[in-house]
């Protein structure tokens, strides 16, 4: 079934604060043995695109080739300059223009509006140049994939990857992904030695299984003094996972957005202040930001701006 994406608007809605539970089914009623783990549609909207992770593109080489930042990059403005080319001369999307495109995306959630394909095309025209659009030459970008970013997953590009041969064109495969769940297991924690003495006879084991292990057996990965090692993570793992739900566009859903929970909160008269946040300039302070809307509309001091966007997987607005 077709995805509806649930977008936060602004930044001062703390993670404990915002439930939707008039979808069905109801999350806390399921079991996760027999139903699935997060197999439920109600839950917190916790995840902010503009969070500290996710951030503009740093600077480029001037190319070509071009490469992307030294850094391993994450976000939607990553997903631009991977996945975008710039119709006029077919290159890639320099830092400005990924930046700025993302800027504009989000400017539309700001509103409240459609982020069709027609939207966002109209969008990287204005921003990187004439022709360009989702689909156009190399250009591999989707509206849902643009949509899954805005809702909280994290799109990431690898550092000091080429995304520009020497033609210069584009290359044609995007060199990024989004992430996935990380590996949280040690090596110690797989295979590990073990030491174990019956009666007379003393036993080693240097490749033995963590998993089944005798009931006898030595933990090793977490006695005190015994060296720990990170987790490695490969290929999409990647410890700034995060674990959106994925809501299911149902008629509860509409329900919901015409007369219900989400109707409250994607409301442009929403109204909401937050002690953590400041809602004038003479009030920030370092433990204070400024309540924002996304992507850096301040919220206005009563309070009151949208808190969320609800998009199908069209982009049109439920």
């Amino acid at each position: 079934m077709a995805r509806a994406y649930i977008v936060l608007a602004r930044n001062d809605l703390d993670d404990n604060l915002l439930q939707v539970l008039d979808l069905k089914p109801n999350s806390s009623q399921l079991s996760p043995v027999l139903d699935g783990q997060d197999s439920g549609q109600t839950g917190y909207q916790t995840f902010y695109l503009i969070d500290g992770v996710n951030t503009v593109v740093g600077a480029l080489p001037a190319g070509p080739p071009i490469t992307t930042p030294v850094t391993i990059t994450y976000g939607l403005s990553a997903y631009i300059l991977d996945n975008i080319e710039n119709a006029v001369g077919t290159r890639a999307c320099t830092a400005a223009q990924a930046n700025n495109t993302a800027a504009a995306i989000e400017a539309v959630v700001a509103a409240g509006t459609a982020l069709t394909a027609a939207v966002i095309n109209a969008i990287l025209v204005a921003q990187v140049g004439a022709g360009t659009s989702l689909t156009a030459g190399h250009s591999t970008g989707t509206v849902e994939q643009i949509l899954r970013i805005l809702a909280g997953e994290r799109y990431r590009i690898p550092a000091a990857t080429a995304i520009e041969d020497g033609v210069p064109d584009k290359v044609a495969a995007p060199v990024g992904g989004f992430v996935t769940t990380p590996n949280v297991e040690l090596a110690q924690s797989v295979r590990t030695t073990y030491v174990w003495r019956e009666g007379a006879v003393v036993t080693t084991d240097t490749n033995a299984p963590v998993r089944g292990r005798r009931s006898t057996s030595p933990l090793p990965y977490i006695r005190p003094g015994v060296p720990r090692t990170a987790a490695v993570q490969t290929g999409t793992q990647d410890t700034n996972f995060n674990n959106v739900r994925q809501v299911v566009e149902t008629g509860q859903v509409h329900l919901s957005a015409t007369d219900g929970v989400l109707a409250d909160l994607k409301s442009a008269t929403f109204t909401y202040l937050n002690p953590g946040f400041a809602y004038t300039a003479a009030a920030v302070t370092a433990a204070r930001p400024r309540a924002l809307i996304i992507p850096a509309t301040v919220v206005p001091a009563t309070g009151i701006a949208r808190a969320v966007v609800i998009y199908d997987a069209a982009g049109n607005v439920i």
